[in-house]
């Protein structure tokens, strides 16, 4: 084969691979210098700080408490945002980077904990496949012992609520309906709010759950006041925080309830109390190692910050000068206020976003959750939705131009305005008679006479103020708008596309066979000597 057809085939097999692509690779705005931009993008992620939610009068402290602590779990696992810890926030500087070295005691406890994990772990492995419930009821307990012997140092409590109603399963499967009874019960203390599968779930546990809150709801709830000896400590109280101390839960179910506090530099604090249809005051003693660092100056302390959700003056120069310079001062482009307010439904829950760059606060579209909190996770992802879509593209829409209007709301009716009786209707009396004569002839009578029509209502005269109505409210709108690509807009589904890739599809593969059914001419050089036998 000679070399100009050699390089004839080559050609034309890279025609041939190339002709598809081509309308493929062309219409990619930006092509690969805009693919690792934006690869490069996903690691510079804006930073937002979440600062404590208000509450208006008429939602309980834990269940504000606990919508905080899923906001934030579910805002830091979005991954869109940088969440600023809590201990940044509440002491207005950066995490410095020397930290107190854990105790011997915490790193014991640590490991005690992982092991609860792995019994944890493999006593549910065990009561699913349902060979030896009996080992698995072991682990249970073993798992439920760590974690209530070193509950100082665990952070998240829906472990031992789970291993409380897995060993209260398996209690009930092996006949010890008394030890599943007092399971439950401790899982309801800790967290009210837990709920079973109705469907996957075990149908005598899922029984034994509903009379036990029954049961629990009917006695007489408790209170904790918690105080501490040093000033920024955290309260938490079964795990959710409530803030820095002197800090109070209220309306506890009677049982044991665990009581955490916790500090920078200094070892946690902790204390199992028994509540029952009393307060109980608990005065936390923590030794703190001193740090040079925390006596520096601050342009704005986190005690300005923290009242500015309570009265809502989001639009005031004053809270916008405040935030945008505890934002610069804790390193933060956001800054998430919230307000949680009783309705007739439920809890509401409104967020403001404040934006560092544009030092404006726009409102978010409000979440209702149920008034038991059932659907607290798919309100709360709700709500991260917005929070997603306002820091992708802030709102300028919605700008807090005055007071809001949760604000303003009375307790008598949250979530309706006050209805105002109209006023009496004032009737004018019949005017006094004329005794003059009429000088005019009476009117001649109607030759055909018919009934009166039926006088039309009239509208009663007001002449008190009338009350403004309420701005009708605007239709919720997806959170997620915008951050995926319409799948209309692919150039796929254009018909334009096929066309040009038929037709440029159809010139290349002609082009290729004319090229490979062409011979190549005949070289002048060559020569053939023929021999004919007789």
């Amino acid at each position: 084969m000679s070399a100009s057809r050699t390089m004839r085939r080559v050609f034309a097999w890279l025609l041939l691979i190339a002709t598809p692509l081509t309308p493929i690779t062309l219409p990619l705005p930006g092509g690969w210098a805009a693919f690792g931009e934006a690869l490069a993008q996903q690691g510079n992620k804006p930073a937002l700080a979440l600062i404590p939610l208000a509450r208006r009068e008429g939602v309980k402290t834990l269940a504000a408490a606990r919508i905080e602590e899923y906001l934030r779990a579910m805002i830091e696992a979005g991954g869109v945002v940088t969440l600023i810890p809590e201990d940044v926030v509440s002491t207005g500087r950066p995490r410095r980077k020397t930290r107190r070295a854990k105790t011997p005691q915490q790193t014991e406890a640590q490991k005690q904990l992982d092991k609860a994990d792995e019994a944890l772990i493999a006593g549910r492995d065990g009561l699913q496949a349902g060979d030896d419930l009996a080992t698995a009821f072991r682990l249970l307990e073993a798992a439920i012992a760590r974690y209530e012997e070193h509950f100082v140092e665990l952070v998240d409590f829906t472990k031992l609520v789970d291993a409380y109603a897995r060993a209260a399963e398996a209690a009930l499967k092996l006949g010890k309906k008394r030890e599943a009874k007092a399971l439950v019960t401790k899982a309801l203390t800790i967290q009210p709010t837990f709920v079973l599968d109705n469907v996957r779930s075990y149908p005598e546990l899922v029984e034994l759950l509903k009379e036990t809150r029954e049961r629990l709801t009917k006695r007489r709830a408790g209170d904790i006041e918690v105080s501490a000896n040093v000033e920024g400590a955290v309260v938490f109280v079964d795990g959710v925080r409530l803030g820095e101390a002197p800090a109070e839960a209220k309306d506890l179910l009677p049982g044991t309830h665990y009581v955490q506090v916790k500090k920078d530099n200094a070892e946690p604090w902790g204390r199992a109390v028994t509540v029952r249809g009393r307060t109980v005051k608990v005065a936390a003693k923590l030794e703190v190692e001193e740090d040079e660092g925390s006596e520096i100056a601050l342009a704005v302390r986190y005690t300005d910050i923290k009242p500015i959700p309570e009265k809502g003056e989001y639009h005031t120069k004053l809270v916008r000068n405040f935030s945008f310079m505890f934002a610069r001062q804790i390193q933060a482009q956001y800054l998430l206020y919230g307000v949680l307010a009783t309705t007739m439904r439920g809890i509401e829950l409104h967020l403001f976003l404040f934006d560092f760059k544009a030092r404006k606060v726009a409102a978010l579209q409000p979440v209702e959750f149920a008034s038991n909190l059932g659907n607290m996770q798919m309100k709360i992802l709700e709500a991260e939705g917005y929070v997603r879509a306002a820091v992708a593209s802030f709102p300028a829409d919605r700008v807090v131009a005055d007071v809001p209007e949760v604000y303003t709301r009375t307790a008598a009716a949250p979530s309706r305005p006050a209805v105002v009786a109209p006023p009496p209707v004032v009737v004018a009396p019949d005017p006094k008679p004329d005794p003059r004569p009429d000088p005019r002839p009476d009117p001649q009578p109607d030759p055909d006479p018919r009934p009166d029509p039926e006088p039309r209502p009239t509208s009663p005269v007001v002449t008190g103020p009338q009350t403004k109505p309420n701005t009708p409210i605007k239709p919720k709108t997806d959170p997620y708008a915008g951050l995926v690509k319409d799948e209309d807009e692919s150039v796929v589904k254009k018909w334009w596309f096929w066309t040009v890739l038929g037709v440029v599809a159809a010139g290349g593969g002609a082009a290729a066979y004319y090229m490979l059914s062409q011979e190549p001419a005949a070289s002048p050089n060559f020569k053939v000597d023929a021999v004919i036998a007789p």
